[in-house]
């Protein structure tokens, strides 16, 4: 406490990671047949959910942020609940795009709303309803059903709203929802709730089947003195028997219980320094530096009246010692309601001590009034054992005062619109993979071999194989919730950049065809592109596409890498490449290299199973390459002294590829992988920029609107891809612009937002990502001459 003090400043909240993953394991071992739902509400900070997520539970969340804050965390869409009475437009739409388990509806027209949204992106949307019921919570310190109330379907209306659903084709009904209170600590009366529901549930299953039943929660948590905490071992043992028989009736229904408080409460403290004492009138105060602004339920704002759990330490963090004296803490506002404790018997305070209120990590600085009398938000820390981490700074008064500058907008002025393809419904449901590729990308900075856990997961294992011909492909797209039988190139371009926002490297380590596919679908025979595809029938393989040379770079014409032919017939490689990303891990790949004397181009292929005598006698070796930025590529160098090779390993068998036929086939290859690069770049942008949101740093709108721009102008080149004519100076112009892009973000943030780059790990590697862009498929000395050739030569843009 005094070591967060110090570091970060006080006012400010401090989380307890060790204890908010103990908690779900308890609930977890309590309630073994239950689904648990962390109910955002109750503290959204990213830190704390993210641990939670992590450690098993799903999410409840109520509005746009909390959504996304979910995502960020690491909660796929199969685990998010979304709830409230007045979801807009837009975070329906959003749910939708998503695929989350289930959108509670509390009303028929939302059901119709939701349905409408669904069609429109030939989907089906899984819905929950929220019911209020004929009976009530008698033990919840706060009801929430059983009443008039603006939450739910009165029960006497289920069967209309039944039936009416039904006729609804966008909308699947998944869960039925009833939450009847909060802070309930008698395990009778969960008890008794959780009966009910299940009978109410009993009676709709009978229409047909529901995939859960959530019987919301509730469970509390003593604050107070003379309260008794919930006991969890009755509550188990209470709810396990009706559970079991619920899931011998429903054997395919799952109950749910969502926790927001019982969660976090107990894992969060409250630290605020005194500054100064005072006596008045008889009574004695201490007065500090954070108050009911920063904790408006110690307080009294809201259903707590009463004292919170309270302790007194100096300034080095120890207990107080001394004979205990009656006093009153209050904040810096201007009105006598800030008094966070009342009446407290402890040691006489004295200024710079640290006044802790306990059970503080629910309902916290997201239910307080923090701009009051602009004081602003506490900072929030986590601590993960003897490690502690900034999870929300306090914002400086610069950055409060700079968000109130007014803004002129013309009244026409055009919204901010998507081009298509990066609008399409399906890449919104990539972001359930953010929580895997962010862990995999920090893993592949020390470990190439983490690549294997992006393969784990079905739905990259459908995207890692888009190239691959359907004959050769096990893993097929239509067999994923992204709801397509095919994925043409400009999508493909646009789901790149989507995931590269998460971590562009982890695309780079995606064990697919790649560049070295294209080419084997150009030139390859029939032979040949089995040999390469038929592996992905059954499980990944990685690929290479060995060009560069450290003589000549990525000039193919000018490579020295050759095949010699002796008067047998016989043909042996030699040569060296570098910078060949996946090689090291790969199975099969591709060789660019001349035949020695006639200098015609040729294609090698490699497989790695094949050459393992040569590996070991070294006519073919591999050495990694130390590199900084995008690891995912682990790139390496190749060396081949008279490795023996054969026609059958020259791509077309030698008997079509003519030296033209060679460069064009290679050029195409390049060609389609320039807008690729350029998406890489533009994405990991755009992941920048979100992490630069998250932390509240300021400064970089223009920054947003040129990423919009540059994806309206990549957006035209895959058009041009589209109806055929794709136009090598657009190519090199996009990918040009989005480096220079990515290169003028990075360079930015040490000085707009400092604090951010050192407080976010994440954003230090996509920060140190960006640098690598520029020496990918060409660097900008060759786009900038591409571009002015087709300036020089009038060529329309």
């Amino acid at each position: 406490m005094a070591r967060a003090a110090g570091l970060f400043g006080t006012p400010f909240y401090l989380y307890d990671g060790d204890a908010l993953r103990a908690r779900v394991a308890q609930l977890r071992t309590a309630l073994p047949g239950v689904a648990f739902f962390y109910s955002l509400k109750a503290n959204p900070n990213l830190s704390v959910v993210s641990r939670l997520i992590a450690a098993g539970a799903g999410a409840e969340v109520c509005s746009r942020l909390e959504l996304e804050t979910a995502l960020a965390a690491g909660a796929p869409p199969d685990r998010i609940l979304m709830v409230g009475p007045a979801k807009s437009a837009d975070e329906l739409a959003r749910a939708v795009d998503l695929g989350i388990a289930a959108i509670v509806a509390d009303s028929l027209d939302e059901l119709e709303e939701i349905d409408a949204l669904a069609r429109a992106r030939g989907t089906v949307q899984p819905v929950a309803l929220r019911i209020n019921p004929d009976f009530s919570a008698t033990g919840a310190r706060l009801s929430m059903g059983g009443r008039a109330t603006q939450f739910g379907l009165d029960q006497p209306l289920l069967p209309d709203t039944l039936t009416a659903l039904r006729a609804l084709p966008g909308l699947r009904l998944a869960g039925l929802h009833v939450y009847m209170g909060t802070r309930i600590l008698s395990p009778e009366v969960i008890a008794a709730n959780t009966r009910q529901i299940l009978a109410l549930a009993d009676e709709m299953l009978a229409d047909g089947p529901l995939d859960f039943v959530d019987v919301g929660g509730g469970f509390g948590v003593a604050y107070h003195e003379g309260e008794v905490p919930l006991d969890l071992a009755a509550v188990a043992g209470a709810l396990n028997p009706m559970i079991r028989a619920f899931r011998a009736r429903h054997p395919g229904t799952r109950v749910a219980i969502e926790l927001g408080r019982y969660m976090v409460a107990e894992a969060g403290i409250f630290v605020t320094r005194i500054r100064r004492n005072k006596r008045t009138k008889g009574e004695q105060f201490a007065i500090c530096d954070g108050g009911s602004n920063l904790h408006a339920a110690a307080a009294g704002q809201g259903f707590m009246r009463r004292n919170f759990p309270i302790s007194l330490h100096d300034a080095e963090g120890q207990p107080r010692a001394g004979t205990p004296e009656r006093w009153s803490a209050t904040g810096p506002l201007c009105t006598p309601m800030d008094v966070i404790a009342s009446g407290i018997e402890l040691p006489a305070p004295r200024p710079d001590d640290l006044l802790c209120l306990h059970h503080s990590g629910a309902y916290g600085p997201s239910a307080s009034p923090t701009d009051f009398l602009g004081f602003g938000a506490p900072a929030e820390v986590i601590a993960d054992g003897d490690r502690l981490s900034l999870a929300s700074p306090a914002p400086r008064w610069q950055e409060r005062l700079s968000r109130q500058q007014p803004l002129s907008a013309p009244p026409s002025a055009a919204p901010l619109v998507l081009p298509a393809p990066f609008d399409h419904p399906a890449l919104a449901r990539l972001d359930g993979l953010r929580a895997l590729f962010e862990r995999t990308g920090a893993r592949l900075e020390e470990d190439p071999a983490a690549c294997a856990d992006l393969w784990q997961e079905p739905l990259v294992r459908a995207l890692t194989t888009i190239g691959v011909p359907e004959a050769f492909n096990g893993f097929p797209l239509s067999q994923t919730p992204l709801g397509l039988s095919e994925c043409p190139y400009p999508l493909h371009v646009a789901m790149i950049e989507r995931l590269a926002r998460m971590d562009a490297s982890c695309i780079l380590a995606l064990q697919g065809p790649s560049l070295s596919g294209g080419a084997v679908l150009a030139m390859g025979t029939p032979d040949q592109q089995a040999r390469f595809f038929a592996p992905w029938r059954d499980g990944p393989q990685g690929t290479f596409f060995a060009v560069t040379e450290p003589e000549v770079g990525s000039d193919a014409s000018a490579g020295r890498t050759r095949i010699d032919t002796d008067s047998e017939g016989r043909m042996w490689l030699s040569g060296e490449k570098m910078l060949v990303g996946n090689i090291a891990r790969s199975s099969v790949g591709l060789v660019f290299a001349h035949h020695a004397g006639s200098r015609r181009a040729a294609l090698v292929l490699l497989e790695m199973d094949r050459l393992a005598r040569e590996i070991q006698n070294g006519q073919l070796g591999i050495a990694r390459l130390p590199t900084n930025g995008l690891r995912g590529a682990d790139l390496a160098r190749i060396t081949m002294e008279r490795l023996p090779i054969d026609p059958g390993m020259i791509l077309g068998d030698g008997s079509t590829a003519t030296l033209r036929d060679g460069f064009m086939a290679i050029n195409g290859v390049f060609e389609r992988n320039r807008p690729v690069v350029a998406a890489l770049a533009l994405g990991n942008g755009r992941g920048i920029l979100d992490r630069l949101a998250i932390a509240g740093a300021t400064g970089f709108a223009d920054l947003e609107r040129r990423h919009l721009a540059l994806l309206h102008r990549l957006a035209g080149v895959l058009e041009d891809y589209a109806e055929g004519r794709p136009r090598a100076h657009r190519i090199s112009q996009i990918k040009l612009q989005a480096v220079a892009f990515s290169d003028a973000l990075a360079a930015r943030i040490p000085a707009r937002a400092p604090q951010a780059l050192l407080a976010d790990p994440l954003l230090r590697r996509k920060m140190r990502d960006a640098r690598a862009f520029e020496y990918m498929e060409g660097t900008s000395s060759i786009h900038l001459l591409n571009a002015f050739r087709a300036f020089a030569a009038q060529v329309p843009a």
